[in-house]
């Protein structure tokens, strides 16, 4: 009634006003979250009463209840007048677009929200398009929101799409950069005092390089000034320019101008997009001012001419010379804070990717006596076969990384030989190649496995003894060697082609080069989902990797990478030349290797251990006994309660004095 009232005050000619609280109370059962939200925001229930040829995109009940779920500072920030108020303009979009208007193609429709939550000429967009046959709506961090009911028309030439997901408002890119992991790229912003910058740009268009992209040329940026590193931001982005992928893709190739001054080009190659020579895995994500397209490659200022493979399945770093890095470069300090999260997970199950899972699951049905990692000497792993069930479990996700851990010894291959000058040790230390360099155990290279442990190396081989301990356990030397006058050897003073010997810790392993869990998501509500939980155990370097090889009409299905790269380390140990084995490390070296890989066991344990619980927080539904109930639920019951009680305070009042009341205490342990 009190919606009806504001309607009516001071408005009563305008019958679009009068028909849309008719749809409301007509969809009380579906709308009535939002009927009771209006009241509080009357600017917007005055614009809406006077609104002519829009269209409202009206979250159900159950969209309002699994956001307040998901994330319960929600509830407050609905309480916040202003804050309320952006949300539902967001949800109003300019022009009457009927359910035939949505189409593989994306659209991007402008909406009521401008200042100060959007800063964006025409005010801040939604990207419409038609998915599985399903009319989608993309909102910030590419939040994905279903249509459920369209096409309800009330006067004024407006339409009513009853969604099942609140939109997302878009934030600043800064923020958009950190919650979508691409975290190198804000520490970037960071480290060049760019951020308030970019974040106060209206109308930009930002072309993120991901974490991959960032560590791909880790080398370069080492040398890198911060004037340099402003530059190469700078060319990233686009001012005064909101470029959608549609624009981009209007044309086989067009130049454009950059914020720093020079110019990049823009390529189609059929459904892929290239930007100079790097490809865009992930298009239109929006942000309060403008959008971002996710690049697999970081672009170069000094490098303009750079062209792509369109054939190749990645692409050349632009930076000749740079080498890739371990860890995702300048991430420190960077934490993800997310206002809004994804509040439901429309899923993908009915499609492609339910036929992927199937076909990847068939593959893992193995007894566990028969699960075993592909490394030679593996032995059953199943700290990881428990975490891939539990993974594999949740609706919209899949894996099959095999290992959650490894120790092992390897002797490089005979075609990455070392050769030694006999000069000064620091001549012959420059000859040393770098770990991306080697050939690993397993490969062409005829390396050899001398060692491989999934479990934390037992301290009964340090003896310290004539048993050579660790040195027999880990090269695989014999005693008499071991205890021999030449027991160790310094790399400067080998002589001929020598193979190389690592020591290497290796946490929640798929092969034998990267330290990653791969998940396979249904969408990108269920990736960023990952992501979060993967931040939140201690993964920071969490981030998606693959968006590519889609048809333009199937959702997105993004392969995230939980990387525990911070735990690993490698250490070179020993050496063979012309068939001799030596260590070139005290025992003690060797003892402080082990104790520190088993110190990592350890704590890459514990991370997947709070992976497994913040995966289960997020995904799972809520447990409990039999005597458990949902927020909503719990709710009704309290207030069928209530008026219970008010009608047996009614029957107090006109009872005799005599007669005994019902202690309402009484009821107290049903609440």
């Amino acid at each position: 009634m009190r919606l009806r009232y504001l309607l009516h005050l001071g408005l009563a000619a305008h019958a679009s006003a009068e028909a849309l609280t008719t749809i409301l109370a007509n969809n009380n059962a579906t709308l009535s979250t939002l009927s009771n939200l209006l009241p509080l925001v009357p600017d917007v229930v005055q614009t809406l009463s006077t609104a002519r040829n829009v269209t409202i995109l009206a979250p159900s009940n159950t969209a309002f209840a699994n956001l307040m779920m998901r994330n319960p500072r929600s509830a407050e920030l609905m309480r916040n007048p202003e804050a309320l108020a952006g949300v539902l303009q967001y949800h109003v979009l300019m022009g009457k677009l009927m359910s035939k208007d949505f189409s593989p193609t994306p659209k991007f429709a402008a909406t009521l929200l401008v200042m100060p939550f959007a800063n964006v000429t025409g005010g801040q967009k939604v990207e419409l398009a038609m998915v599985n046959e399903t009319a989608r709506v993309f909102s910030g961090y590419k939040q994905m929101a279903s249509v459920v009911t369209a096409d309800v028309e009330f006067d004024g030439g407006n339409v009513v799409h009853i969604i099942d997901t609140v939109l997302t408002v878009p934030v600043n890119p800064e923020q958009t950069a950190i919650n979508t992991g691409l975290t190198s790229l804000a520490g970037a912003l960071t480290a060049a005092g760019l951020v308030d910058g970019v974040n106060s740009l209206s109308d930009v268009t930002i072309f993120a390089p991901t974490n991959d992209a960032f560590k791909a040329i880790g080398s370069a940026l080492g040398s890198q000034s911060i004037e340099d590193i402003v530059g190469i931001l700078g060319y990233h982005v686009l001012t005064q320019q909101v470029r959608f992928s549609t624009d981009l893709l209007s044309a086989d190739q067009m130049t454009l101008s950059t914020f720093q001054g020079d110019n990049i080009t823009i390529r189609r190659d059929g459904s892929q997009l290239f930007v100079n020579s790097a490809k865009v895995a992930i298009a239109d994500v929006l942000t309060s001012n403008g959008v971002i397209h996710v690049l697999d490659n970081v672009l170069n200022p000094s490098n303009t001419t750079a062209t792509p493979d369109p054939s190749a399945p990645t692409q050349a770093p632009a930076f000749s010379g740079a080498s890739a890095v371990a860890e995702a470069p300048l991430t420190s300090g960077i934490e993800p804070t997310t206002t809004f999260i994804p509040a439901t997970l429309p899923l993908n199950e009915g499609g492609t990717f339910t036929a992927k899972k199937q076909k990847i699951l068939s593959q893992l049905s193995v007894p566990d006596a028969q699960y075993s990692d592909a490394s030679p000497k593996g032995t059953v792993d199943a700290g990881i076969r428990q975490l891939i069930d539990q993974v594999n479990a949740h609706a919209g996700l899949v894996t099959t990384s095999s290992c959650a851990g490894r120790v092992s010894v390897y002797l490089e291959g005979k075609k990455t030989a070392v050769t030694v000058g006999k000069g000064d040790a620091g001549e012959g230390l420059e000859a040393v190649p770098n770990r991306n360099a080697a050939s690993s155990a397993g490969g062409k290279g005829g390396g050899e496995w001398l060692f491989v442990s999934h479990e934390p190396v037992a301290a009964e081989h340090d003896d310290g003894g004539g048993g050579g301990g660790y040195e027999v356990l880990l090269l695989g030397l014999q005693p008499s060697v071991v205890e021999g006058e030449e027991r160790t050897q310094h790399l400067g003073e080998l002589t001929g082609p020598s193979r190389l010997i690592h020591f290497k810790f290796e946490p929640m392993v798929p092969d034998a080069d990267f330290q990653i869990l791969h998940v396979l998501t249904a969408s990108l509500e269920h990736a960023q989902l990952v992501i979060q939980a993967g931040m939140e155990a201690g993964f920071r370097e969490a981030g998606a990797v693959s968006l590519l090889g889609r048809p333009p009409d199937e959702e997105a299905m993004p392969v995230v990478a939980i990387r525990s790269m911070g735990l690993s380390f490698e250490s070179l140990v020993g050496a063979e030349t012309d068939g001799v084995r030596r260590s070139l490390v005290s025992r003690q070296y060797l003892k402080t290797l082990v104790q520190i890989a088993n110190e990592r066991f350890v704590e890459n344990e514990r991370r997947i251990a709070r992976f497994s619980a913040a995966l289960d927080a997020i995904f799972a539904p809520p447990k409990g006994d039999d005597d458990w109930e949902d927020a909503q639920a719990r709710r009704e019951r309290k207030r069928q309660e209530g008026l219970r009680r008010r009608e047996q305070l009614k029957k107090d009042k006109t009872k005799p004095a005599d007669e005994p009341s019902i202690d309402l205490l009484e009821q107290a342990d049903v609440l």
